[in-house]
Protein backbone atom coordinates (compact mmCIF):
# COMPACT_ATOMS: atom_id res chain seq x y z
CA UNK A 1 0.00 0.00 0.00
CA UNK A 2 2.76 2.41 0.93
CA UNK A 3 4.74 1.62 -2.21
CA UNK A 4 1.68 2.14 -4.40
CA UNK A 5 0.91 5.46 -2.71
CA UNK A 6 4.45 6.69 -3.21
CA UNK A 7 4.43 5.68 -6.87
CA UNK A 8 1.12 7.46 -7.40
CA UNK A 9 2.44 10.61 -5.77
CA UNK A 10 5.57 10.66 -7.90
CA UNK A 11 3.60 10.03 -11.06
CA UNK A 12 1.04 12.72 -10.32
CA UNK A 13 3.57 15.49 -9.73
CA UNK A 14 5.76 16.61 -12.68
CA UNK A 15 9.32 16.18 -11.46
CA UNK A 16 11.58 19.13 -12.17
CA UNK A 17 15.03 19.58 -10.69
CA UNK A 18 13.59 22.18 -8.31
CA UNK A 19 10.72 20.02 -7.07
CA UNK A 20 13.06 17.05 -6.66
CA UNK A 21 15.43 19.15 -4.57
CA UNK A 22 12.55 20.31 -2.36
CA UNK A 23 11.30 16.78 -1.76
CA UNK A 24 14.83 15.51 -1.09
CA UNK A 25 15.55 18.30 1.38
CA UNK A 26 12.25 17.72 3.17
CA UNK A 27 13.00 14.00 3.47
CA UNK A 28 16.49 14.61 4.87
CA UNK A 29 15.32 17.06 7.51
CA UNK A 30 12.42 14.83 8.55
CA UNK A 31 14.75 11.85 8.91
CA UNK A 32 16.86 13.71 11.48
CA UNK A 33 13.80 14.90 13.37
CA UNK A 34 12.33 11.39 13.30
CA UNK A 35 15.11 10.09 15.55
CA UNK A 36 15.11 13.15 17.80
CA UNK A 37 18.17 14.83 16.30
CA UNK A 38 18.37 18.47 15.35
CA UNK A 39 17.93 18.80 11.60
CA UNK A 40 20.96 20.22 9.76
CA UNK A 41 20.71 23.68 8.29
CA UNK A 42 20.33 23.92 4.51
CA UNK A 43 23.49 25.70 3.34
CA UNK A 44 23.69 27.69 0.06
CA UNK A 45 27.33 26.79 -0.66
CA UNK A 46 26.77 23.08 -0.05
CA UNK A 47 23.62 23.20 -2.19
CA UNK A 48 25.39 24.93 -5.09
CA UNK A 49 28.29 22.48 -4.89
CA UNK A 50 25.82 19.57 -4.85
CA UNK A 51 24.18 20.90 -8.05
CA UNK A 52 27.57 21.14 -9.77
CA UNK A 53 28.46 17.60 -8.74
CA UNK A 54 25.04 16.30 -9.77
CA UNK A 55 25.56 17.73 -13.25
CA UNK A 56 28.96 16.04 -13.46
CA UNK A 57 27.41 12.79 -12.24
CA UNK A 58 25.19 12.66 -15.33
CA UNK A 59 28.31 12.19 -17.43
CA UNK A 60 31.24 10.53 -15.74
CA UNK A 61 31.13 10.56 -11.94
CA UNK A 62 30.63 7.20 -10.20
CA UNK A 63 27.65 6.59 -7.98
CA UNK A 64 28.22 6.32 -4.24
CA UNK A 65 30.54 9.18 -3.30
CA UNK A 66 32.67 11.96 -4.76
CA UNK A 67 36.45 11.97 -4.48
CA UNK A 68 37.75 14.69 -2.18
CA UNK A 69 39.57 16.82 -4.77
CA UNK A 70 36.49 17.14 -6.99
CA UNK A 71 34.33 17.81 -3.92
CA UNK A 72 36.70 20.50 -2.61
CA UNK A 73 36.84 22.09 -6.06
CA UNK A 74 33.05 22.31 -6.37
CA UNK A 75 32.61 23.58 -2.82
CA UNK A 76 35.36 26.18 -3.24
CA UNK A 77 33.71 27.50 -6.40
CA UNK A 78 30.49 27.84 -4.40
CA UNK A 79 32.25 29.81 -1.63
CA UNK A 80 32.27 26.98 0.91
CA UNK A 81 35.10 25.61 3.04
CA UNK A 82 33.84 22.49 4.83
CA UNK A 83 36.85 20.14 4.65
CA UNK A 84 35.28 16.77 3.81
CA UNK A 85 31.48 16.67 3.65
CA UNK A 86 30.00 13.20 3.45
CA UNK A 87 28.73 12.80 -0.11
CA UNK A 88 26.04 10.60 -1.62
CA UNK A 89 25.45 10.25 -5.37
CA UNK A 90 22.32 8.69 -6.85
CA UNK A 91 21.86 8.27 -10.62
CA UNK A 92 18.97 6.74 -12.53
CA UNK A 93 17.59 6.55 -16.06
CA UNK A 94 14.23 7.83 -14.81
CA UNK A 95 13.67 10.86 -12.56
CA UNK A 96 11.14 9.13 -10.31
CA UNK A 97 13.55 6.24 -9.78
CA UNK A 98 16.31 8.59 -8.61
CA UNK A 99 13.99 10.39 -6.20
CA UNK A 100 12.40 7.17 -5.02
CA UNK A 101 15.81 5.68 -4.24
CA UNK A 102 16.67 8.69 -2.08
CA UNK A 103 13.31 8.68 -0.29
CA UNK A 104 13.78 4.99 0.54
CA UNK A 105 17.06 5.66 2.36
CA UNK A 106 16.77 5.86 6.14
CA UNK A 107 20.45 6.13 7.06
CA UNK A 108 21.19 9.81 6.46
CA UNK A 109 20.34 10.64 10.09
CA UNK A 110 23.26 8.53 11.30
CA UNK A 111 25.79 11.11 10.10
CA UNK A 112 27.13 13.92 12.33
CA UNK A 113 25.86 16.94 10.41
CA UNK A 114 25.20 20.58 11.15
CA UNK A 115 24.65 21.65 7.52
CA UNK A 116 23.30 20.01 4.37
CA UNK A 117 23.11 20.66 0.66
CA UNK A 118 21.09 18.86 -2.01
CA UNK A 119 21.60 19.21 -5.74
CA UNK A 120 19.66 17.71 -8.64
CA UNK A 121 20.51 17.61 -12.34
CA UNK A 122 18.27 16.25 -15.10
CA UNK A 123 18.90 15.46 -18.75
CA UNK A 124 15.86 14.21 -20.55
CA UNK A 125 14.47 11.53 -18.26
CA UNK A 126 17.83 10.81 -16.68
CA UNK A 127 18.51 12.35 -13.28
CA UNK A 128 21.20 12.51 -10.62
CA UNK A 129 20.96 13.62 -7.00
CA UNK A 130 23.88 14.59 -4.79
CA UNK A 131 23.58 15.01 -1.01
CA UNK A 132 26.34 16.71 1.00
CA UNK A 133 26.31 16.49 4.80
CA UNK A 134 28.86 18.53 6.75
CA UNK A 135 29.72 18.96 10.40
CA UNK A 136 30.95 22.56 10.35
CA UNK A 137 34.15 23.12 12.29
CA UNK A 138 34.97 26.73 11.41
CA UNK A 139 33.06 29.86 10.45
CA UNK A 140 35.02 32.00 7.98
CA UNK A 141 34.44 35.52 6.79
CA UNK A 142 33.94 35.85 3.02
CA UNK A 143 37.16 35.25 1.13
CA UNK A 144 37.74 35.46 -2.65
CA UNK A 145 38.28 32.19 -4.44
CA UNK A 146 40.00 33.82 -7.41
CA UNK A 147 42.35 36.71 -8.17
CA UNK A 148 42.81 38.13 -11.66
CA UNK A 149 46.57 38.51 -11.33
CA UNK A 150 49.35 37.34 -9.01
CA UNK A 151 50.94 39.45 -6.30
CA UNK A 152 47.72 40.22 -4.47
CA UNK A 153 46.80 39.36 -0.90
CA UNK A 154 43.79 39.20 1.37
CA UNK A 155 43.12 38.82 5.10
CA UNK A 156 41.46 35.58 6.15
CA UNK A 157 39.54 35.80 9.42
CA UNK A 158 37.27 33.39 11.18
CA UNK A 159 36.42 31.45 14.28
CA UNK A 160 36.77 27.78 15.16
CA UNK A 161 33.71 25.91 16.37
CA UNK A 162 34.20 24.48 19.90
CA UNK A 163 35.82 22.32 21.06
CA UNK A 164 38.47 23.23 18.47
CA UNK A 165 40.98 25.96 19.28
CA UNK A 166 44.63 26.91 18.60
CA UNK A 167 44.45 27.80 14.91
CA UNK A 168 47.12 26.97 12.33
CA UNK A 169 46.89 27.97 8.65
CA UNK A 170 48.77 26.27 5.80
CA UNK A 171 48.92 27.26 2.12
CA UNK A 172 50.06 24.85 -0.59
CA UNK A 173 51.49 26.76 -3.56
CA UNK A 174 51.01 25.75 -7.22
CA UNK A 175 54.54 24.27 -7.22
CA UNK A 176 53.68 21.97 -4.30
CA UNK A 177 55.54 23.95 -1.64
CA UNK A 178 53.76 24.52 1.67
CA UNK A 179 53.84 27.73 3.71
CA UNK A 180 52.54 28.52 7.16
CA UNK A 181 51.57 32.21 7.29
CA UNK A 182 51.70 33.72 10.79
CA UNK A 183 48.50 34.73 12.54
CA UNK A 184 48.01 38.49 12.73
CA UNK A 185 45.42 38.11 15.46
CA UNK A 186 44.40 35.28 17.76
CA UNK A 187 41.92 35.46 20.59
CA UNK A 188 40.71 32.07 21.77
CA UNK A 189 39.07 30.40 18.79
CA UNK A 190 39.03 33.63 16.73
CA UNK A 191 41.90 34.41 14.35
CA UNK A 192 43.11 36.46 11.38
CA UNK A 193 46.00 35.92 8.98
CA UNK A 194 47.24 37.54 5.79
CA UNK A 195 47.43 35.30 2.71
CA UNK A 196 49.59 36.22 -0.29
CA UNK A 197 49.43 34.73 -3.79
CA UNK A 198 52.66 35.68 -5.60
CA UNK A 199 52.37 33.44 -8.71
CA UNK A 200 49.71 32.18 -11.09
CA UNK A 201 48.05 28.84 -10.46
CA UNK A 202 45.97 27.07 -7.87
CA UNK A 203 46.55 27.36 -4.13
CA UNK A 204 45.13 25.13 -1.40
CA UNK A 205 44.28 26.86 1.88
CA UNK A 206 43.93 24.64 4.92
CA UNK A 207 42.88 25.62 8.42
CA UNK A 208 43.88 23.31 11.28
CA UNK A 209 42.20 23.44 14.67
CA UNK A 210 43.34 21.60 17.77
CA UNK A 211 41.14 20.16 20.47
CA UNK A 212 41.16 17.30 22.95
CA UNK A 213 41.32 14.77 20.12
CA UNK A 214 44.37 16.43 18.54
CA UNK A 215 44.61 18.36 15.26
CA UNK A 216 41.70 18.37 12.82
CA UNK A 217 41.22 19.92 9.40
CA UNK A 218 38.64 22.60 10.16
CA UNK A 219 38.39 24.30 6.75
CA UNK A 220 39.70 23.63 3.26
CA UNK A 221 39.33 25.56 0.02
CA UNK A 222 41.06 26.36 -3.27
CA UNK A 223 42.08 29.74 -4.67
CA UNK A 224 42.85 30.32 -8.37
CA UNK A 225 45.16 33.09 -9.48
CA UNK A 226 45.76 34.32 -13.01
CA UNK A 227 44.67 33.76 -16.59
CA UNK A 228 42.93 30.41 -16.26
CA UNK A 229 40.44 31.86 -13.82
CA UNK A 230 39.80 34.97 -15.95
CA UNK A 231 38.49 32.65 -18.67
CA UNK A 232 36.03 31.19 -16.20
CA UNK A 233 37.82 27.87 -16.11
CA UNK A 234 39.34 26.33 -13.02
CA UNK A 235 42.91 25.24 -13.58
CA UNK A 236 43.01 21.47 -13.75
CA UNK A 237 45.63 19.45 -11.93
CA UNK A 238 48.08 17.94 -14.41
CA UNK A 239 48.14 14.34 -13.21
CA UNK A 240 51.21 12.16 -13.76
CA UNK A 241 50.55 9.38 -16.25
CA UNK A 242 53.41 6.99 -15.41
CA UNK A 243 54.26 5.17 -12.19
CA UNK A 244 57.67 6.79 -11.91
CA UNK A 245 56.36 10.33 -12.49
CA UNK A 246 53.56 9.75 -9.97
CA UNK A 247 56.06 8.46 -7.41
CA UNK A 248 58.21 11.58 -7.76
CA UNK A 249 55.22 13.95 -7.59
CA UNK A 250 53.65 12.30 -4.54
CA UNK A 251 56.95 12.15 -2.61
CA UNK A 252 57.52 15.85 -3.37
CA UNK A 253 54.09 16.67 -1.90
CA UNK A 254 54.77 14.59 1.20
CA UNK A 255 58.11 16.26 1.85
CA UNK A 256 56.73 19.75 1.22
CA UNK A 257 54.12 19.15 3.90
CA UNK A 258 56.70 17.72 6.31
CA UNK A 259 59.00 20.73 5.82
CA UNK A 260 56.15 23.09 6.65
CA UNK A 261 55.56 21.22 9.91
CA UNK A 262 59.23 21.04 10.81
CA UNK A 263 59.55 17.29 10.21
CA UNK A 264 62.49 15.57 8.55
CA UNK A 265 62.07 14.83 4.84
CA UNK A 266 61.59 11.21 3.84
CA UNK A 267 63.93 9.32 1.51
CA UNK A 268 62.56 6.87 -1.05
CA UNK A 269 63.38 3.28 -0.07
CA UNK A 270 63.55 0.46 -2.64
CA UNK A 271 62.17 -2.23 -0.33
CA UNK A 272 59.26 -0.08 0.82
CA UNK A 273 58.55 0.90 -2.78
CA UNK A 274 58.51 -2.76 -3.86
CA UNK A 275 55.98 -3.56 -1.13
CA UNK A 276 53.82 -0.52 -1.92
CA UNK A 277 53.82 -1.13 -5.68
CA UNK A 278 52.98 -4.80 -5.32
CA UNK A 279 50.07 -3.99 -3.01
CA UNK A 280 48.61 -1.31 -5.31
CA UNK A 281 48.76 -3.77 -8.21
CA UNK A 282 47.20 -6.51 -6.09
CA UNK A 283 44.28 -4.31 -5.03
CA UNK A 284 43.69 -3.35 -8.67
CA UNK A 285 43.94 -6.96 -9.85
CA UNK A 286 41.76 -8.53 -7.13
CA UNK A 287 39.25 -5.68 -6.83
CA UNK A 288 39.53 -4.69 -3.16
CA UNK A 289 40.66 -1.59 -1.25
CA UNK A 290 41.72 -2.16 2.36
CA UNK A 291 44.77 -2.26 4.62
CA UNK A 292 44.14 -5.95 5.35
CA UNK A 293 44.02 -8.14 2.22
CA UNK A 294 41.30 -10.77 1.71
CA UNK A 295 43.72 -13.49 2.83
CA UNK A 296 44.25 -11.67 6.16
CA UNK A 297 47.76 -10.38 5.42
CA UNK A 298 48.66 -6.91 6.67
CA UNK A 299 51.48 -4.41 6.20
CA UNK A 300 53.76 -6.07 8.73
CA UNK A 301 53.46 -9.41 6.95
CA UNK A 302 54.02 -7.85 3.53
CA UNK A 303 57.19 -6.14 4.74
CA UNK A 304 58.50 -9.33 6.37
CA UNK A 305 57.82 -11.37 3.21
CA UNK A 306 59.92 -9.02 1.08
CA UNK A 307 62.70 -7.97 3.45
CA UNK A 308 62.89 -11.04 5.70
CA UNK A 309 63.02 -8.66 8.67
CA UNK A 310 60.60 -6.62 10.73
CA UNK A 311 60.72 -2.87 10.52
CA UNK A 312 60.99 -1.13 13.84
CA UNK A 313 57.97 0.99 13.00
CA UNK A 314 55.88 1.24 9.86
CA UNK A 315 52.68 2.85 8.62
CA UNK A 316 50.54 2.76 5.51
CA UNK A 317 48.22 5.15 3.67
CA UNK A 318 45.84 4.14 0.87
CA UNK A 319 44.20 6.48 -1.63
CA UNK A 320 41.70 5.94 -4.45
CA UNK A 321 40.82 8.59 -7.04
CA UNK A 322 40.95 9.45 -10.73
CA UNK A 323 44.66 10.38 -10.54
CA UNK A 324 47.62 9.93 -8.17
CA UNK A 325 47.64 13.56 -6.98
CA UNK A 326 43.89 13.49 -6.44
CA UNK A 327 44.32 10.29 -4.42
CA UNK A 328 47.07 11.90 -2.34
CA UNK A 329 44.91 15.01 -1.83
CA UNK A 330 42.36 12.83 -0.07
CA UNK A 331 45.10 11.25 2.03
CA UNK A 332 46.63 14.60 2.96
CA UNK A 333 43.41 15.97 4.37
CA UNK A 334 42.34 12.89 6.31
CA UNK A 335 43.34 13.14 10.01
CA UNK A 336 44.30 9.49 10.37
CA UNK A 337 46.38 9.43 7.19
CA UNK A 338 47.90 12.80 8.01
CA UNK A 339 49.47 11.44 11.20
CA UNK A 340 51.47 9.04 9.03
CA UNK A 341 52.49 11.79 6.61
CA UNK A 342 53.85 13.90 9.48
CA UNK A 343 55.11 11.10 11.75
CA UNK A 344 58.46 12.20 13.20
CA UNK A 345 59.37 8.53 13.74
CA UNK A 346 59.54 7.89 9.98
CA UNK A 347 62.65 8.41 7.85
CA UNK A 348 61.85 6.48 4.63
CA UNK A 349 58.90 5.98 2.30
CA UNK A 350 57.77 3.72 -0.50
CA UNK A 351 55.10 4.68 -3.03
CA UNK A 352 53.07 2.33 -5.21
CA UNK A 353 50.74 3.41 -8.03
CA UNK A 354 48.40 1.25 -10.10
CA UNK A 355 46.54 2.79 -13.05
CA UNK A 356 43.35 1.16 -14.28
CA UNK A 357 39.99 1.90 -15.89
CA UNK A 358 36.69 1.05 -14.22
CA UNK A 359 33.53 1.36 -16.31
CA UNK A 360 35.44 3.51 -18.78
CA UNK A 361 36.76 5.92 -16.10
CA UNK A 362 40.35 6.41 -15.00
CA UNK A 363 41.15 5.16 -11.52
CA UNK A 364 44.36 5.09 -9.50
CA UNK A 365 45.12 3.04 -6.39
CA UNK A 366 47.85 4.73 -4.37
CA UNK A 367 49.80 3.03 -1.57
CA UNK A 368 52.17 4.99 0.68
CA UNK A 369 54.34 3.00 3.09
CA UNK A 370 56.43 4.65 5.81
CA UNK A 371 59.18 3.20 8.03
CA UNK A 372 62.12 4.25 10.19
CA UNK A 373 65.81 3.73 9.38
CA UNK A 374 65.45 0.64 7.24
CA UNK A 375 64.79 -2.80 8.60
CA UNK A 376 65.61 -3.83 12.13
CA UNK A 377 64.64 -6.74 14.31
CA UNK A 378 62.29 -5.74 17.09
CA UNK A 379 62.40 -7.75 20.31
CA UNK A 380 59.19 -8.34 22.19
CA UNK A 381 58.85 -5.88 25.08
CA UNK A 382 59.37 -7.39 28.51
CA UNK A 383 56.83 -4.99 30.04
CA UNK A 384 54.76 -3.05 27.47
CA UNK A 385 53.43 -0.67 30.09
CA UNK A 386 56.91 0.22 31.35
CA UNK A 387 58.12 0.80 27.78
CA UNK A 388 55.20 3.17 27.15
CA UNK A 389 55.97 5.14 30.33
CA UNK A 390 59.66 5.34 29.39
CA UNK A 391 58.77 6.74 25.96
CA UNK A 392 56.48 9.36 27.53
CA UNK A 393 59.12 10.30 30.11
CA UNK A 394 61.73 10.73 27.38
CA UNK A 395 59.51 13.09 25.38
CA UNK A 396 58.63 15.00 28.54
CA UNK A 397 62.31 15.41 29.48
CA UNK A 398 63.18 16.59 25.97
CA UNK A 399 60.69 19.43 26.44
CA UNK A 400 62.31 20.35 29.77
CA UNK A 401 59.12 19.57 31.69
CA UNK A 402 58.82 17.80 35.07
CA UNK A 403 57.88 14.09 34.99
CA UNK A 404 54.26 13.06 35.18
CA UNK A 405 52.99 11.07 38.15
CA UNK A 406 51.54 7.64 37.38
CA UNK A 407 47.93 7.39 38.52
CA UNK A 408 46.33 3.96 39.11
CA UNK A 409 42.80 5.33 38.65
CA UNK A 410 43.66 6.66 35.20
CA UNK A 411 45.44 3.38 34.39
CA UNK A 412 42.31 1.34 35.14
CA UNK A 413 40.13 3.59 32.98
CA UNK A 414 42.70 3.55 30.16
CA UNK A 415 43.08 -0.24 30.20
CA UNK A 416 39.34 -0.86 30.22
CA UNK A 417 38.86 1.57 27.34
CA UNK A 418 41.70 0.01 25.31
CA UNK A 419 40.10 -3.44 25.72
CA UNK A 420 36.69 -2.16 24.62
CA UNK A 421 38.20 -0.37 21.62
CA UNK A 422 40.06 -3.48 20.46
CA UNK A 423 36.91 -5.59 20.81
CA UNK A 424 34.99 -3.08 18.66
CA UNK A 425 37.97 -2.50 16.32
CA UNK A 426 37.53 1.25 16.87
CA UNK A 427 40.44 3.29 18.33
CA UNK A 428 38.18 6.12 19.50
CA UNK A 429 37.98 8.18 22.69
CA UNK A 430 34.18 7.96 22.63
CA UNK A 431 32.78 4.42 22.63
CA UNK A 432 29.39 3.00 23.61
CA UNK A 433 29.43 2.72 27.39
CA UNK A 434 32.85 4.31 27.74
CA UNK A 435 33.30 8.07 27.43
CA UNK A 436 36.78 8.58 28.80
CA UNK A 437 36.48 12.20 29.89
CA UNK A 438 33.23 11.56 31.76
CA UNK A 439 34.74 8.56 33.50
CA UNK A 440 37.81 10.54 34.58
CA UNK A 441 35.82 13.37 36.12
CA UNK A 442 33.38 11.03 37.88
CA UNK A 443 36.17 8.87 39.32
CA UNK A 444 39.07 11.24 39.96
CA UNK A 445 37.66 14.04 42.11
CA UNK A 446 40.82 16.17 42.02
CA UNK A 447 40.91 16.30 38.20
CA UNK A 448 40.49 19.81 36.80
CA UNK A 449 41.00 18.87 33.14
CA UNK A 450 41.72 15.75 31.15
CA UNK A 451 42.97 14.86 27.69
CA UNK A 452 43.41 11.55 25.89
CA UNK A 453 45.79 10.15 23.26
CA UNK A 454 45.03 6.88 21.45
CA UNK A 455 47.57 4.96 19.36
CA UNK A 456 47.69 1.62 17.56
CA UNK A 457 51.35 0.71 17.17
CA UNK A 458 53.72 -2.22 16.78
CA UNK A 459 55.69 -1.31 19.91
CA UNK A 460 54.89 0.79 23.01
CA UNK A 461 58.39 2.28 22.81
CA UNK A 462 57.39 4.07 19.58
CA UNK A 463 54.83 6.40 21.14
CA UNK A 464 55.23 9.85 19.52
CA UNK A 465 55.28 13.22 21.23
CA UNK A 466 51.93 14.98 21.51
CA UNK A 467 50.37 18.27 22.51
CA UNK A 468 48.83 16.74 25.63
CA UNK A 469 52.19 15.32 26.68
CA UNK A 470 53.75 18.75 26.31
CA UNK A 471 51.01 20.57 28.24
CA UNK A 472 52.63 22.00 31.37
CA UNK A 473 49.29 21.96 33.22
CA UNK A 474 49.09 18.16 33.12
CA UNK A 475 50.54 16.61 36.27
CA UNK A 476 49.43 12.97 36.22
CA UNK A 477 49.07 10.21 33.64
CA UNK A 478 47.66 6.70 33.23
CA UNK A 479 48.44 4.29 30.41
CA UNK A 480 46.38 1.30 29.31
CA UNK A 481 48.00 -1.20 26.95
CA UNK A 482 46.40 -4.23 25.32
CA UNK A 483 47.68 -6.33 22.43
CA UNK A 484 45.54 -8.13 19.91
CA UNK A 485 44.49 -8.75 16.32
CA UNK A 486 42.39 -6.30 14.33
CA UNK A 487 40.62 -6.65 10.99
CA UNK A 488 41.51 -3.04 10.21
CA UNK A 489 44.95 -2.55 11.75
CA UNK A 490 46.44 -6.03 11.51
CA UNK A 491 47.67 -8.69 13.91
CA UNK A 492 49.63 -8.29 17.12
CA UNK A 493 49.31 -4.51 17.41
CA UNK A 494 49.37 -2.67 20.75
CA UNK A 495 46.32 -0.53 21.47
CA UNK A 496 47.48 2.20 23.82
CA UNK A 497 45.28 4.71 25.65
CA UNK A 498 47.09 7.53 27.47
CA UNK A 499 45.03 9.71 29.81
CA UNK A 500 46.51 12.98 31.11
CA UNK A 501 44.98 15.03 33.90
CA UNK A 502 45.65 18.32 35.62
CA UNK A 503 44.91 17.87 39.31
CA UNK A 504 44.16 20.31 42.09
Amino acid sequence: MLVLALSALLAATPLTSGSMEQQAQRHLLQEFERVGRRAPQVDPALSQAARTLAQAALDDSPSGAVELLALTQALSDAGGADPSPRSYVIRAWARDHALGTLLDRKDFNQEPASHVGVGVAVQGERASIVVLLAERKAILQRFPRSFDKPGLGQSLCGELVPPLRWTEVYVTRPDGGVERPPLTRESGPSFCTRLLFPTEGRYTVELIGRGDKGPEVAALFLVDVGASRQKGERERVVEPTTVEAARVAVLARINALRRAHGAQELALDDTLTTVAQAYSERMAREGFFAHVAPDGSDLRGRLAAVSGQRYRTAGENLGLASGPLAAHFGIEHSPGHRSNLLGVQYTHAGIGVAFQQVDGRDQVLLTEVFASNGAATVSEPVDPLEEAYKALASHRATRGLPPLERNPVLERIALDHARRALALDQPKVQLPGSKVHDRVFSTLEEARSASVDFYVTESPSLLPDSKSLGDRKNTTVGVGAVRGDSRTYGKGQYWLVIIYAATR
